[in-house]
């Protein structure tokens, strides 16, 4: 009794130590309170280490409220919104892209006044378009103005940043690297080994497969689409891309099997062969919370085993949350860490009386229970599993993002069975293409039917319209219904107790001849999907055009009638671009025939440094080199990294396809055009594309001085299809150009709400004059052209 009183001062101890209402404190308070009282009847010692986590707990709480920085010329945030300045610091982590831009977090800050250098305390978020490879320990210099970070009513952006000691954003500062590093080295090496298992990946998967590979496996969400990442947040399946306890369990289960099957129990080295795994797998991945705090557990839990001690998971699971609070005091309004926590405290809470429920409708209490079930028997745990966890973090849930999904637990029934065969061969194929990209494709198209599965699931229940409910939760309704589902859960345990009902008992299954065939069927059935696939993604004997949704940039990709590619240009966005690329080639190719890069502005090459990273090029043709710009410059670092020799484009050249799709170039002519109006836009790559009697003209940003030109010495300019240039800006499309051209349907790709005002009314106005049919990326997303040489077909992403 003593301990329950012990547990509700407690909760009223860190609702004052906070400061603040949020519905956490009452949860994780609530938490260590119900492993005291589960453990009570333990062991007089356990119910002193509750305690002791409890104490713990408390005192970060207060440690983290008193350690509140003092904003004075010490501090970063001094100089926010007052000026130019010149810094110093150290790269802190891996910049993250965020579409157009890269996030950088930089530490170790400097104040430099001369020769003078004054170390101040507070990180900076950086968001920058530098091109340039940046790593973590990089030294660089900062120049710029910094910014403090904006709040509002609906999301209060500063205090997101300050519990993660981020107290200053610098958009689009000039960055300058300095010799030497900083950081850990050791930190260095896996945050390099992590980034090469996700090159290894996205270079042998297509997308989203590949970026929710690296979800899953290396805990990399920011490569993953955004439409992709909400149908996972709608369908309330978010915690499968976040490593945490689920997959370190697998890795765990994994492990703990081949160290037993290879050294047996002598010695226990298989203890501390996992406890080295689980470890290295945490840190390989970031040390995030979720995987902290799995780890921590795995760990209490094998050290049981080592010493021949009873396994207690809410021992476990205060411990592993006190001693990351202690350490980290911060952690406690990390969303991640609340989530983490609670879905952990409902598994251990919530998982038996559930799944008591479930099976008391189908099958008898006894040792037979598990034959009774039969293959309901990894459903009912899947379902049990699901719903304990939903039922305890969906308050909070609600809280933080506002909706709730409530079609989590049918998804989790589809999707989690196959999870470990997804992240098993993920592992492998990553494993494998450090060494061999080639090695690696047989394991890739394994892990693609796996993750192609995941995701088709995923997305096709996202599109629900009732798949989320938004809602408002008010706090006394949150801390009454945990106090009630714990109470609830408590009184389940007492019944159970007095019931002799063991839930935990291992079960053992006998193989059978009829369960050694049963292991052929797998095989037998991924062989057939990988077939049926194949033969449905082969080339259609029709040429297809299409006009990639890049924003406000171009990107076009062609497909001949025999399955050769040609991408020209790559829009602004280097995450953007790969997804849009694979959704219309065969999963397994991971080549792509020629690139053709029109002219060096980011709004055309920007996604292109990602593509020749990603995929195996045969032939690059490009803008005259020479452009002095950071872009252009690691454009040419990339290329020459990856051994590829551009050609130059220059008028009078063609490529021919070899099945009757020929690439002819206009632009730029021998002799470059000087002196106009924008002698980068004018000498860009103009190309005609033919296949019978249907024509494409994509004539990048050329302006009316290179119209003119074209237009004067009888250009073949005649063609089905235009991409109109300049993204419809008035600078192109002369009327005298537009009649040359004589095109039946013209696309114009431009970005929804740009802010150039593109397309111009006069350009669209021309074009329909012709008489032309006008489509846009911005209100019908992708523009897929087919043709068989004779007839045209269109087909739009949004409609017309």
């Amino acid at each position: 009794m003593w301990l329950l009183t012990f547990s509700c001062a407690f909760v009223a101890g860190v609702a004052w130590a906070s400061s603040q209402s949020i519905p956490w404190i009452a949860v994780g308070s609530l938490i260590v309170a119900a492993a005291a009282l589960f453990g009570i009847r333990r062991s007089f010692t356990l119910s002193i280490l509750l305690c002791g986590c409890a104490l713990c707990l408390l005192a970060g709480a207060v440690r983290y409220e008193s350690s509140l920085p003092i904003q004075d010329s010490s501090h970063i945030s001094f100089y926010n919104d007052s000026g130019e300045i010149l810094l110093t610091g150290t790269i802190a982590d891996e910049p993250r892209q965020r579409g157009y831009y890269r996030q950088i977090i930089i530490d170790s800050v400097q104040l430099r006044d001369g020769y003078d250098r004054t170390p101040l305390s507070g990180q900076i978020l950086v968001n920058t378009s530098d091109p340039r490879p940046f790593h973590y320990g990089d030294a660089v210099d900062l120049t710029g103005k910094l910014e403090s970070p904006p709040s509002d009513i609906d999301f209060d952006y500063a205090s997101y940043l300050a519990r993660r000691g981020i107290f200053s954003i610098a958009w689009h500062p000039q960055i300058e690297p300095l010799p030497g590093r900083g950081g850990s080295p050791v930190r260095a090496s896996l945050l390099s080994l992590n980034s090469r298992l996700a090159g290894a990946l996205g270079s042998s998967l297509p997308e989203p497969e590949a970026s929710l590979a690296q979800s899953l496996l290396l805990g990399r969400r920011g490569a993953m689409q955004d439409s992709v990442s909400d149908a996972f947040n709608r369908t309330g399946t978010a915690h499968m891309l976040a490593v945490s306890g689920l997959h370190l369990g697998i890795l765990l289960a994994a492990v703990l099997a081949l160290a037993l099957a290879l050294l047996g129990r002598q010695r226990y080295l298989y203890v501390w062969i996992a406890i080295a795994c689980v470890w290295a797998y945490a840190a390989l991945t970031g040390m995030r919370p979720p995987v902290a705090r799995a780890a921590i557990m795995a760990t209490v839990f094998l050290l049981a085993e080592l010493a021949g001690r009873q396994k207690h998971a809410p021992t476990a699971l205060a411990f592993a949350a006190a001693l990351m609070v202690a350490v980290q005091p911060q952690l406690l309004w990390h969303t991640s860490f609340q989530l983490s926590v609670l879905a952990m405290a409902g598994l251990v809470l919530l998982f038996q009386p559930l799944r008591a429920v479930l099976t008391s409708g189908i099958a008898t209490p006894g040792t037979e229970r598990r034959e009774q079930l039969g293959g309901l028997h990894p459903v009912i745990d899947i379902l049990a599993a699901t719903a304990a966890a939903t039922l305890a973090v969906w308050p909070l849930t609600v809280n933080t993002f506002g909706a709730v999904s409530v079609i989590g637990l049918p998804v989790s029934v589809l999707t989690l069975p196959v999870l470990p065969f997804a992240i098993s061969s993920s592992a492998a194929t990553a494993l494998v293409g450090l060494v061999s990209p080639v090695l690696a494709q047989p394991l890739a198209w394994i892990a693609w039917l796996f993750l192609t599965y995941i995701v088709n699931v995923i997305q096709a229940f996202a599109t629900l319209p009732w798949a989320a409910l938004k809602m408002n939760l008010q706090s006394n309704f949150i801390i009454s219904y945990y106090a009630i589902l714990l109470a609830g859960a408590f009184l389940w345990g007492r019944w159970a107790r007095r019931q002799h009902e063991d839930e935990h008992k291992p079960h053992h299954t006998v193989t059978t001849t009829g369960s050694r065939i049963r292991w052929a069927v797998p095989p037998l059935l991924l062989s057939a999907a990988l077939v049926w696939s194949a033969v449905l993604a082969a080339p259609d004997g029709q040429l297809h055009v299409i006009f990639l949704d890049v924003g406000q940039g171009d990107a076009t990709l062609i497909v001949s009638p025999s399955g050769r590619t040609v991408l020209v240009d790559g829009g602004p966005d280097s995450q953007r671009i790969g997804p849009l690329v694979d959704k219309h080639i065969p999963f397994w190719d991971r080549s792509l025939d020629a690139i053709i890069a029109t002219q060096p502005h980011a709004d055309h090459l920007g996604g292109l440094l990602a593509v020749v990273d990603r995929y195996r090029v045969d032939t690059v043709i490009q803008f005259r080199p020479g452009y002095d710009s950071l872009l252009s410059f690691e454009w040419e670092r990339r290329l020459a990294s990856n051994g590829t020799l551009p050609v130059q484009a220059t008028r009078g050249q063609s490529m021919d396809l070899g099945d009757g799709t020929v690439l002819a170039f206009l632009n730029p002519p021998a002799r470059p055009l000087l002196g106009t109006s924008d002698d980068t836009d004018n000498n860009g790559v103009v190309v005609r594309v033919s296949y019978g009697d249907v024509s494409f003209l994509l004539s990048a940003d050329v302006r009316l001085e290179t119209e003119r030109q074209l237009v004067h010495e009888s250009a073949p300019l005649n063609s089905t299809v235009l991409k109109v240039a300049h993204h419809g800006s008035d600078t192109s499309s002369s009327a005298r150009f537009l009649a040359a051209v004589s095109p039946e349907v013209a696309v114009i790709s431009v970005g929804e709400n740009n802010p150039h005002g593109h397309p111009s009314a006069s350009v669209v106005g021309r074009l329909r004059a012709l008489p032309a049919e006008v489509y846009t990326t911005a209100q019908c997303g992708a523009i897929e052209f087919v043709t068989d040489g004779d007839s045209l077909w269109v087909k739009t992403e949004k409609g017309p």
